[in-house]
């Protein structure tokens, strides 16, 4: 059985500037976990998520000692790339916790304006979701956890944010941006972060 390490990546969401996390970035370093700000390239979803997931991988294999499972934690789109990485890249095997904040797990009617593939991909009822969610119960391994809010006016229907299996939060944040700087959110996270390591 692998260590688990303190080693957390934090996978942002889609059009991010690098700005999103940074704030639980921060936050998590100065409760001693090695945070990781995971920029993604073509971060539009262009060329879907499956290159964004192969970005991912390749950042674990590099942060992540081998001998030791991280965490990921992902934003938005950031929890389906992480859910493509662990479900269909082995990467169940590198993570032992994994956390999603505000994720189209099951889609969202505003992806359907995305004409290209990532937009095609994170559509409601789209083939790839329900590929992965067909599976979703291997995720169990990682404690998932969702966190999500009924404001958000970005995933449609926001109940899209929640996971069928694992801990589920919800927190009164009133835009969908915002929840990754939520202070609450933060906590919850952190909390989370520490729990896995018991």
């Amino acid at each position: 059985m692998k260590a688990k390490s303190k080693v957390v990546l934090l996978i942002p969401g889609i059009f991010d500037r690098g700005h999103s996390m940074l704030l639980m970035q921060q936050a998590l370093k100065d409760a001693g976990f090695s945070a990781h700000y995971i920029h993604l390239h073509y971060n539009s979803g262009w060329r879907g998520m499956e290159y964004l997931s192969l970005q991912l991988k390749s950042q674990v294999d590099a942060l992540a000692d081998r001998g030791a499972t991280c965490a990921l934690v992902g934003f938005s789109m950031g929890g389906i790339v992480a859910r493509q990485y662990l479900q269909m890249l082995g990467g169940i095997e590198r993570v032992h916790k994994f956390i999603s904040i505000s994720s189209p797990h099951y889609g969202s009617l505003w992806a359907g304006f995305l004409p290209y593939k990532g937009g095609r991909q994170l559509r409601i009822g789209s083939d790839f979701l329900k590929t992965l969610n067909s599976d979703i119960h291997c995720l169990s391994c990682t404690a998932p956890v969702s966190i999500w809010t009924r404001y958000d006016i970005t995933i449609v229907p926001h109940t899209s944010s929640r996971l069928p299996i694992g801990a589920c939060y919800e927190f009164p944040v009133k835009l969908h941006r915002w929840m990754p700087l939520d202070r609450e959110v933060i906590a919850a996270v952190q909390a989370e972060l520490e729990l896995a390591l018991d």
